[in-house]
């Protein structure tokens, strides 16, 4: 009889679990159904104050301002298959909005026209570098991560997020830029930053002179991969500047004392000698 017992307590608990997922589970699905879309303004105080109102926890005010920021983005930008998009086209919420995105966007392209044409597949890489699907609907975006930034400056990823993906989307060529330099001032041994800065300067600007100049110090960094070693001898070619380019690398050679830098270094000077 007992035996018995005990069996039916524990089919009796079983059951409940399982109705108690089911429950949650239709709670979970009703809740995900989207009934609006927030187009508020974004309203916060500076970075400095909000570090004092991080009460010695800035850090952790970084992150959960970063997961903010990140909500704040997916739930605005443009695509297809972003169910709040959607959901505010059908509702119209947008229409105000999206007409300033299409006179922006003109805005930009004509400036994107007057670039040099210094790279012959600049026309393959435009779909990607200059889409600008969320201009105008992301603005408070470059704000947002610079207060992220200034609670945690050496938080690596909201950096490259804002100087490099969000200008897909935006098209904000200066807030992006003055984010990366914002990072490699706060974090000058890290190679993602000069390496970006010539990305930038080099893709969406034509300037490869400058380019080079930022690639110059990322291969200076100890932990910069191979490819960035790559990127300046392809630039050093391209340009006709492959002695410039030794002869700073010669300088660094003889300053560094890291073996691993050194090596690399070396090698990047023997394939620039055999490009002579």
């Amino acid at each position: 009889m007992a035996g018995w017992m005990k069996k039916a307590i524990l089919i009796g608990i079983l059951l409940a679990l399982a109705f108690g997922v089911h429950w949650t589970q239709e709670k979970l699905d009703q809740d995900r159904v989207i009934h609006f879309v927030d187009t508020t303004p974004v309203f916060l105080p500076k970075g400095k104050v909000l570090k004092w109102f991080s009460m010695g926890y800035p850090s952790a005010m970084a992150d959960w301002l970063w997961i903010r920021s990140v909500l704040y983005y997916g739930r605005r930008a443009m695509d297809e298959d972003n169910p709040y998009y959607l959901y505010a086209i059908e509702k119209g919420n947008l229409s105000k909005e999206l007409e300033n995105v299409t006179h922006r966007v003109k805005s930009i392209e004509q400036k994107v026209s007057q670039i040099s044409p210094t790279l012959a597949f600049q026309s393959k890489l435009q779909h990607i570098l200059f889409r600008f699907d969320s201009r105008g609907l992301v603005n408070y975006m470059y704000p947002l991560l610079d207060r992220v930034t200034t609670l945690n400056p050496h938080f690596i990823f909201p950096y490259i997020f804002g100087g490099v993906y969000l200008l897909m989307d935006t098209g904000e060529y200066d807030q992006a830029e003055a984010l990366l330099q914002k990072g490699y001032r706060e974090n000058p041994d890290h190679w993602q930053f000069p390496f970006y800065l010539a990305w930038l300067r080099w893709m969406y600007q034509g300037d490869i002179l400058s380019a080079q100049k930022y690639l110059m110090e990322a291969v200076g960094k100890p932990s910069a991969p191979e490819y960035v070693y790559a990127m300046l001898k392809g630039i050093a070619q391209e340009t006709q500047t492959v002695e410039v380019t030794r002869s700073y690398l010669q300088s660094l050679l003889s300053e560094t004392k890291s073996e691993e830098l050194r090596k690399r270094i070396e090698k990047l000077l023997s394939e620039l000698e055999n490009t002579k």
